[in-house]
C-alpha cells in the first residue's frame, strides 16, 4: 500500500506549489533584454519601476535570475522610501525561497528580517503577500501554530481588498497547516470555507487542490464515508479537467482506503486503472511504482503470490533505473519483505524488515514505522521466537493506541463542531419559520376564497388526469410486457436456430468436407471448407456456444478477447467467477447487454482504453463497463426511437429484473453500471 508519508508529500505539492511556465521563448528573451537596456539607462522612481516590471514578467524563474534581481528592486525601493513595493516584493521573493528553491530557512530569514525593519506599509495588499510568504515559510520549518497566525493576517487583508480568490487560497492552506497541527474539525471547516469560494467562481483547478486535502484530511482519520465521497467528486472533476496527475493521485488515495478496509478488490481494481492511465500517457510514468508496490501487496494478501512477483519485478525495474531514489527503495524493500513472509522464508523477512525499520527511523509518520513493528512481529512469531515477537508487539501495540486515540479525540472534536453548526443554524431557521408562519397566516386569509374555488376545478382536473394517465400506464406496461416476451422469444428461437444448424446443415457440411477429401477435388473442398466456417460464424452470432459449455463468466472473457485481437483497443479485465450465482435464463441476456455495449464502444466511441468488472456483492452482481471515448448524450440516445440498440439493452435489462444507469460526458467518456439480483428466474 501507498505510504502516508508519500500520500502527505503529494497533497503538498498540490495544495502549496504554484506552477508556473517555464519554458524559455524568443519574445520573452527580447523583452528581458529591453527592459534591461532602459533599466541601466534610468534611475531614481523610474528606475523602480522597471525594476518592477523586469520582476513581474521573470517572476520565479531561475534561468533569469529573478531572486537576484527581486533583491535588487527591494533594495531600490526601501531607498526610493516605497515601503509598499519592498513589501510585495519581498513577499514574492519569500515564496520564490520556500516554494521554489525549497529554501525555508533563508525564506524565513528573510521574512523575520523584514518585520524586524518596520516598514511603514499602507497597501493592505503589498502586507498581504508579505504576510502569506511568511506564514509559507514558517509552515516550511515545521512551525504550523507560527504559520496560522501570518495566514489569518493574510486572509484579514485579502479580504479586505475584495480579493476572493487568495482569500480562498490561504483558507487551504491555513486548514493544511492546521491538520498538521491535529486541529481536524477547524482545517475541515477552512477547507468547507474555501472550496465554497471556488464552487461560485467555477475554479475547477482550486476547487480540485481543495478536495484533494479534504479527502486526505478524512482518510487521515477514517472517515472513510467522507473520503469516498471526495474522491468520487475528485475523479469526475480530474477527467473533466485533463489533469491526469490529480487523478493518479486520486486512484491511488482511493486504493489505500480500500485495502485499508479489506476490500482488496476494489483496491486491485483501482491501481489497475491508474496503471491503464499511465499506458496512454507516458509522461506520467513516475507514479507507476505505487501502483506496482499497491497491486504486489493486494496479491500478496489475497494469496496471488505469481502475480504479486510479477509487480514486484516492475518495481524492481523502477528503482533500477533510480537507485538513489529512497521513496523506490523504501517501496521495494516493504514489498520484498511480505513476499518473502508469505512464502515462509523468514530469514530473508527478517533482514528486509529490519532494513526497512533502519530506512524509516527519524521520520515523523509514525504510522509506517508501526507497519514494520507489526511485521517484525508476525516474523517471529513465525519463528517461535516469542522475546522478540513480544518486544515488537509491544511496541506495535503502544504507537496504535496512542494514534487511535488521536484520531477518536479528533473525531470527537469534528463531531461536535458539525453538531454546534448544526445546532446554530436550526436556531436561525427556526427564527426564519417563525417569521413565515405569521407572514403566512395574514396572507392565507386573503386567499381563502380565492383558494376554495381553485381547488375545485384541480380536483376535476386531477381525476380526469388521473384516469388518463392510469390508462397511458396500462397500456404502456402492456406494450412493455409484449416486448420483453418478444426478446425472450427471439433468443429461444435463435438458440434453437443455432442448434439446428449446428446439429443438421453443420454435420452434412462436415460429411461433405470429408467426401471432397476423397474425390481429391480441391476447388469443392475449399468452397465445402469456407461454407462450414461461415455456418459456424452464423451459429455463434445466433447463439454465443460457449455460454453452455464453459459458463457465463469465462463467455465474457472469451467475447472481450475476440474484440480485443481484433482492435486496438486496450481492454483491462476484472471478472469474478459468477456463474452459480445467476441463472441459465439470465446468463444469455446480461451476455447480450455486455456485448451490445461493447460493440457501441469499438462502433461509436473512438476509445483507446476499456474497462470490464463483474464481481458479487452481497445479493447482487455487478457489473461495469468503462471508456475513455467521445461519450454521448444519454438522454437523447433513449429518447431516439432509432436508437433500437439502446431500446433493447433497456428492455433486456428489465427482463432479468436489472437496474441499468448510463454515465457519459461528451469527450470524456462513458460508464455502464448493471446491477442483476443473484438467482434471477422465471423471466419469461
Amino acid at each position: 500500500m501507498e505510504k502516508k508519508t508519500w500520500r502527505i508529500l503529494l497533497i503538498v505539492f498540490l495544495l502549496l506549489v504554484v506552477s508556473f511556465g517555464s519554458a524559455q521563448n524568443a519574445p520573452l528573451e527580447t523583452a528581458v533584454r529591453n527592459l534591461k537596456e532602459k533599466i541601466k539607462a534610468s534611475d531614481g522612481t523610474i528606475k523602480l519601476k522597471l525594476l518592477d516590471s523586469l520582476t513581474q514578467l521573470i517572476k520565479y524563474q531561475r534561468e533569469f535570475q529573478y531572486d537576484s534581481i527581486a533583491r535588487v528592486t527591494i533594495d531600490l525601493a526601501v531607498k526610493e522610501q516605497d515601503y509598499n513595493m519592498a513589501a510585495r516584493q519581498t513577499g514574492e521573493l519569500v515564496f520564490f525561497l520556500v516554494n521554489k528553491k525549497r529554501n525555508s530557512e533563508e525564506g524565513l530569514k528573510l521574512f523575520k528580517a523584514t518585520l524586524d525593519k518596520n516598514w511603514e506599509i499602507t497597501d493592505p495588499l503589498s502586507l498581504a503577500v508579505l504576510y502569506s510568504g511568511g506564514a509559507d515559510s514558517f509552515l516550511e520549518s515545521g512551525q504550523e501554530a507560527e504559520s496560522v497566525h501570518y495566514y489569518e493576517a493574510a486572509e484579514e487583508l485579502f479580504l479586505q481588498v475584495e480579493d476572493s480568490t487568495q482569500y480562498a487560497k490561504i483558507k487551504g492552506y491555513k486548514a493544511y497547516a492546521l491538520s498538521l497541527m491535529g486541529e481536524f474539525a477547524s482545517a475541515s471547516q477552512e477547507y468547507q470555507k474555501a472550496l465554497l469560494v471556488f464552487m461560485k467562481k467555477e475554479d475547477g483547478l482550486n476547487i480540485l487542490k481543495l478536495r484533494i486535502g479534504l479527502s486526505i484530511l478524512y482518510s487521515q482519520n477514517r472517515f472513510y464515508n467522507e473520503a469516498e465521497k471526495e474522491y468520487l467528486a475528485i475523479d469526475a472533476l480530474a477527467l473533466e479537467l485533463k489533469d491526469y496527475g490529480a487523478y493518479l493521485v486520486n486512484l491511488g488515495n482511493m486504493a489505500y482506503d480500500y485495502a485499508a478496509q479489506g476490500k482488496y478488490k476494489k483496491s486491485i481494481s483501482c491501481n489497475k486503472r491508474k496503471l491503464a492511465v499511465i499506458d496512454l500517457h507516458p509522461e506520467l510514468d513516475y507514479f507507476a511504482p505505487y501502483g506496482f508496490q499497491a497491486l504486489a501487496l493486494d496479491y500478496i494478501v489475497t494469496d496471488s503470490l505469481d502475480k504479486a512477483r510479477l509487480y514486484i519485478h516492475k518495481l524492481k525495474a523502477s528503482l533500477d533505473r533510480n537507485p538513489e531514489n529512497h521513496i523506490l527503495k523504501d517501496l521495494y524493500v516493504e514489498a520484498e519483505t511480505q513476499l518473502f513472509l508469505a512464502e515462509g522464508d523468514l530469514s530473508k523477512a527478517e533482514a528486509k524488515a529490519k532494513a526497512l525499520l533502519d530506512m524509516r527511523q527519524g521520520t515523523k509518520d509514525y504510522e509506517v514505522i508501526m507497519e514494520v513493528h507489526e511485521l517484525l512481529y508476525g516474523i517471529y512469531e513465525a519463528k517461535k521466537d516469542e522475546p522478540q515477537a513480544l518486544k515488537h508487539l509491544k511496541v506495535y501495540t503502544k504507537i496504535k493506541d496512542s494514534i487511535e486515540s488521536v484520531q477518536k479525540t479528533r473525531a470527537l472534536s469534528y463531531y461536535q463542531t458539525l453538531y454546534e453548526t448544526e445546532k446554530r443554524d436550526a436556531k436561525i431557521s427556526k427564527k426564519e419559520a417563525e417569521i413565515e408562519l405569521l407572514n403566512h397566516k395574514n396572507r392565507a386569509k386573503q386567499r381563502w376564497m380565492i383558494f376554495g374555488g381553485i381547488a375545485l376545478i384541480a380536483v376535476f382536473a386531477i381525476i380526469y388526469l388521473f384516469r388518463g394517465k392510469r390508462f397511458a400506464q396500462e397500456r404502456q406496461e402492456l406494450q412493455g410486457t409484449f416486448s420483453q416476451k418478444l426478446i425472450v422469444e427471439r433468443e429461444n428461437e435463435r438458440s434453437r436456430l443455432a442448434m439446428e444448424l449446428h446439429d443438421s446443415v453443420g454435420q452434412k457440411l462436415m460429411l461433405l468436407k470429408k467426401r471432397t477429401k476423397e474425390v481429391n477435388n480441391e476447388v469443392i473442398e475449399t468452397l465445402a471448407e469456407r461454407s462450414l466456417d461461415e455456418l459456424r460464424s452464423i451459429s455463434r452470432g445466433l447463439h454465443p456456444a460457449v455460454l453452455d459449455r464453459f459458463g457465463f463468466s469465462k463467455a465474457i472473457a472469451a467475447m472481450v478477447d475476440e474484440i480485443d485481437s481484433n482492435s486496438d483497443i486496450l481492454f483491462t479485465l476484472d471478472i469474478e467467477n459468477v456463474d452459480e450465482h445467476i441463472s441459465k435464463e439470465a446468463a444469455i441476456h446480461l451476455y447480450r447487454i455486455v456485448q451490445e455495449c461493447l460493440n457501441n464502444v469499438v462502433k461509436h466511441s473512438k476509445a483507446r482504453a476499456v474497462a470490464i468488472d463483474i464481481e458479487k456483492e452481497d445479493r447482487y452482481i455487478h457489473t461495469t463497463i468503462t471508456d475513455n471515448g467521445l461519450g454521448f448524450v444519454v438522454s437523447e440516445a433513449i429518447r431516439n426511437s432509432k436508437s433500437l440498440g439502446m431500446n433493447t439493452l433497456l428492455k433486456r435489462a428489465k427482463i432479468i429484473k436489472s437496474k441499468i444507469h448510463i454515465d457519459s460526458v461528451n469527450n470524456k467518456g462513458t460508464t455502464v453500471n448493471i446491477i442483476t439480483p443473484i438467482y434471477v428466474m422465471n423471466i419469461s
